[in-house]
């Protein structure tokens, strides 16, 4: 499953999807139209069945926070959740403005201060931080932290060369899934 921030990105998700097609890989993507919608449920709980029906989760945060939210719950970063809370497989990329952006904010305070907030979140949303530090185990001290991953990108070449490295070797993904699987006993 490929769980992405939408709209503005089409065409990447387009690419990504196909080489992952390429690949040999059957995708799970709302974008794509793979998930399968359950008209009585909501487009939040569609999308967490399709996470806990994928095999594999390859998430992708970017600097907007997406349109897919639901009242305080976001679906990418919901979908992020449940991969994880599932133990699924799991990759991450993340684009370099919001890792940019968190070392940024993390040195900048108001004279006071207090954190610096900003209201147009057209260009950039600072929630989009909290899914990289959930990603990354912020809250979990270094030296204990595993599959905290995220891949650093900033154009779409870069994020292919990741997806290509993780996914065109099957005999690596089916240790990873063997793996994952005796893990959860």
């Amino acid at each position: 499953m490929v769980g992405s921030t939408v709209y503005g990105f089409e065409d990447q998700i387009s690419q990504i999807v196909a080489q992952l097609i390429t690949l040999g890989y059957e995708v799970l993507n709302s974008h794509y139209g793979s998930v399968k919608v359950n008209p009585k449920l909501s487009n939040l709980d569609n999308c967490l069945n399709a996470v806990e029906e994928c095999d594999l989760f390859l998430g992708i945060i970017r600097p907007l926070y997406g349109t897919g939210n639901i009242g305080d719950k976001n679906i990418t970063f919901e979908e992020i959740k449940k991969a994880i809370e599932l133990k699924k497989p799991y990759w991450f990329l993340v684009h370099r403005d919001v890792v940019f952006a968190r070392n940024l904010f993390k040195k900048m305070k108001l004279k006071s201060g207090d954190e610096i907030i900003i209201n147009d979140n057209r260009f950039f949303d600072k929630r989009s931080i909290d899914v990289y530090e959930y990603v990354i185990q912020n809250h979990v001290p270094v030296t204990l932290r595993n599959g905290n991953w995220a891949q650093e990108f900033y154009r779409l070449d870069e994020m292919m060369i990741y997806i290509i490295a993780q996914f065109s070797d099957k005999e690596f993904i089916n240790q990873v899934m063997n793996q994952t699987n005796s893990d959860n006993g």
